[in-house]
């Protein structure tokens, strides 16, 4: 059954109206990637034909609603839906600065309550509109549909895994400068416009002292993913490498990437070639997105500077019998057994997602600032680990850390930093959410005989509090964060606010374009959200972990109260072991390849 997109009509249009009339109502790609569950049937030119196959998809139960506030985050949308109106959301999809957002449920009754309740209520004193949408053409089909031709992207795979790979090193690094500044300019802007009375402008003067470089340029990443799929040009169905385009504008060809040295080291792009030839000779087809089916559908890779690899196939196992999958697995495990510093995982999805260990070592080890961590195959860990090395230590100079100090690693995942800075401080307390990454940071904490550290499992908002009680009133408490890259909840940057024994903080970014709310709510005026005496603004350097490409980690030191009155004079503590690595004159003018 075909679902309406039309709402009852008033006396002036929404801008709901305005969305559905300014576009096709079931082309919604200008918000989002489509799903992972859209297949790209094209077959049968009905955009929406993967709704109709039988299979559980969200985008059928979907609604549109408006008159939200431009800056409301998908999560602060999605907290509204759930804590204050009692709904259960699936996938709240949200536009920067619009005021509308779309919303996916579980089932129609799901879709139906939403509706109603929506409808009476207000966010922020702004009464809501909601109505229902149709669901997220499919690509392929909407375009030949239409007659459409897709987006071409004539860039090849290395000017898009490294497009600043033609640019000298140093050249690299003055251009990210120049883009970090233009974005702390903005930060300024947008924070004047929340002091209701005169703005003390030296105390925000958002200003980027250096970038650091990286002593790894080329080959630097201990991790990448590598699509399986069908190569245009080729024809050759069981292409491995990168997608050349983007899904939404039609774009699936896999190509190639042997020439992606800058940022891929020589010896994954080697294990991408062995895996292509043990697929194309399987007897298990490789993922096709046009048609939806297939099994191969990516391959994972770690590795770390022992030479030990981490592989791990990614499988769609919806059209594989338990048979099937066994023999798919008794495959990968014949091929790879006969290497004994190779892991061996099976990533299974499609119906959900599991990760199974074949074979091997369940877990590497990478040496990081002097000290060894596990690594599994879910765990996070820095991409760049020599970056990682430079950046660590530049947030322990940055800290200016001394033994006097406590220090509050929020949302710390492995706690790779806070074990890393244990030697520089008196105690350290990390605090995660996720019972895994706690369980990964205690094994970690222990190989390396860290004593003065204690991981807590539970929310960020309660449990810095209960820490921040039993801790003396005069301790100085740095504070510490690393999130996504989309920022910190609204709830945990309310709670670093509000707990003034907290009287520094140090946030590391690797998208400073999505954090401006963070950076706004750390420093405005105290409200009744953002309890205490603001953050005042200190320093900021860049650390390149990311050479070749746009990307970079940027560190910010903030402080409460005057700065320039209370600059604090700490004995500088010993610099972190970091390795020396050697790099060759000509290393960042190395477009070769080397494939």
């Amino acid at each position: 059954m075909e679902i309406e997109n039309e709402i009852e009509p008033c006396a002036k249009k929404t801008k709901i109206e305005e969305i559905v009339e300014n576009k096709d109502s079931v082309d919604n790609s200008a918000i989002d990637e489509p799903s992972a569950d859209i297949p790209a049937q094209t077959a049968t030119l009905d955009p929406l034909a993967y709704t109709k196959t039988g299979e559980f998809t969200s985008e059928v139960f979907k609604i549109i609603i408006d008159n939200l506030p431009k800056y409301a985050s998908p999560t602060e949308v999605r907290k509204f839906l759930s804590k204050k109106l009692d709904l259960d959301p699936v996938k709240v999809k949200r536009p920067m600065k619009k005021t509308w957002a779309y919303v996916t449920f579980r089932n129609e009754e799901s879709r139906q309550k939403a509706l109603g309740v929506l409808n009476e209520a207000k966010f922020k004193s702004t009464k809501l509109v909601a109505s229902i949408a149709k669901p997220t053409a499919n690509p392929f089909a909407r375009n030949e549909a239409r007659g459409d031709k897709k987006i071409e992207d004539n860039r090849s795979v290395r000017e898009k895994t490294a497009p600043l790979h033609m640019m000298e090193y140093q050249d690299q690094l003055k251009l990210k400068l120049e883009e970090i500044q233009s974005v702390l300019d903005n930060y300024k802007v947008m924070l004047k416009k929340s002091w209701p009375t005169k703005f003390p402008e030296t105390d925000y003067d958002f200003k980027i002292s250096s970038i650091k470089p990286s002593t790894a340029i080329n080959g630097y990443r201990n991790k990448c993913e590598f699509t399986v799929g069908r190569n245009v040009e080729t024809q050759d169905p069981c292409a491995v490498g990168f997608v050349k385009g983007r899904f939404n504008h039609g774009n699936i060809s896999v190509e190639d990437p042997g020439e992606c040295t800058d940022t891929c080291p020589q010896v994954m792009l080697d294990e991408v070639r062995d895996f292509k030839k043990l697929i194309s000779n399987s007897a298990f087809p490789p993922y096709d997105a046009v048609t939806n089916t297939g099994a191969w559908k990516a391959l994972e890779l770690r590795t770390n500077k022992a030479g030990s690899m981490m592989v791990m196939p990614i499988v769609d196992m919806r059209q594989l019998t338990e048979e099937g999958l066994q023999s798919l697995s008794s495959l990968l495990m014949e091929h790879y057994s006969i290497r004994s510093d190779l892991s061996l995982f099976l990533k299974l999805v499609g119906k959900g997602e599991t990760i199974k260990h074949l074979s091997g070592p369940e877990f590497m080890t990478e040496k990081l600032c002097g000290l060894e961590f596990q690594i599994t195959s879910g765990s996070f860990f820095q991409v760049n680990t020599d970056g990682a090395d430079i950046l660590y230590q530049t947030i322990k100079d940055t800290a200016k850390l001394d033994q006097d100090t406590i220090l509050l690693d929020v949302c710390c995942g492995t706690g790779t930093i806070g074990i890393i800075l244990s030697r520089f401080v008196r105690h350290v307390y990390g605090i995660e959410i996720v019972k895994s990454a706690v369980e990964d940071a205690r094994r970690n904490a222990a190989r390396n005989g860290v004593e003065n550290i204690t991981f807590v499992e539970g929310n960020a908002k309660t449990e810095t509090m209960k820490i921040l009680r039993k801790i003396p009133k005069d301790t100085r408490i740095v504070a510490i964060v690393d999130p996504p890259r989309n920022g910190l909840h609204g709830d945990v940057v309310s709670s670093i606010r509000g707990n003034e024994m907290i009287t520094e903080l140090i946030y590391v970014s690797c998208d400073i374009k999505q954090v401006v709310n963070n950076m706004v709510s750390i420093c405005c005026p105290t409200s009744m959200k953002y309890g205490g005496d603001p953050f005042r603004f200190v320093s900021a350097v860049a650390v390149d972990m990311f050479p070749h490409t746009r990307k970079f980690e940027v560190i910010f030191h903030f402080r409460r109260g005057d700065v320039q009155n209370t600059e604090m004079m700490i004995e500088k503590t010993p610099e972190l072991p970091v390795p020396v690595v050697a790099v060759n004159e000509n290393e960042n003018n190395d477009t070769s390849n080397t494939s």
